[in-house]
Formats: structure tokens, sequence, C-alpha cells
């Protein structure tokens, strides 16, 4: 039968499948915007009319902005991910708290309204 440290091992086989999966999209996402900031001088020099000298350092200056433009998206997608998550951890007991407050009153209401009209 199978022991712990072949479970273990499974557990970390189907983890760094996983990881080389993610690796190898993001890093087909690198190629693809890599090309298209490639290409982007190349159209904005022939087609829309700029005139900047098109050689293979100003090539690789665009590909370099549109890396590094690409990496800061991501971080900052990544920050507010795990924003998100630390206020829906920290945020979301206050939340409840609110909630379950405005429920009590409410029901303490119908309650002092039922009295009243007990009384009468």
């Amino acid at each position: 039968m199978l022991d712990i440290a072949t479970i273990g091992l499974i557990i970390l086989l189907a983890i760094f499948i996983y990881l080389v999966y993610k690796g190898i999209k993001l890093l087909f996402r690198y190629l693809l915007i890599a090309g298209i900031s490639a290409i982007f001088p190349i159209i904005a020099v022939k087609y829309l009319g700029f005139s900047f000298p098109l050689n293979m350092g100003t090539i690789l200056i665009f590909v370099y902005l549109g890396v590094l433009g690409y990496t800061i998206y991501l971080s900052l997608s990544v920050i507010e991910k795990a924003g998100k998550s630390l206020v829906n951890l920290f945020g979301g007991e206050k939340k409840k708290e609110k909630e379950l407050e405005r429920r009590i009153k409410k029901l303490e209401k119908k309650e002092s309204e039922k009295r009243e009209e007990n009384k009468k």
C-alpha cells in the first residue's frame, strides 16, 4: 500500500507539474509581449509616420519597455489580490459583527413592539 513518504512525493510531483505549467504559460505570455513590442516600432515608423531610427537598439528598447510594463502589471495584480484577501480576512469580521448587531437591534425592536401591543 501507499505509505506517507509515497503520498508526499505524489503531492510534491503534482505541485511541481502545476508550477511548471504556470511557468511555461507565463513564459509564453512574456514571449508574446516581447514579440508585439518588437513589431510596434516597425509599424510605427512604416505606417504611422513616426521618425525615430529603426535599428536593433530601438527595437530592444521597445521590447524592454513592453516586458517591464507587463511585469509591473502582473506585480500590481498580485498586490491587488493579496490586498483584497487581507481586507476580506480582517475586514470580514467587522462586517459580520455589524450585521449581527443590526439583527439583534431589529429583534429587540420587534420584541418591544410586541410588548407594547400586549399592554394595550
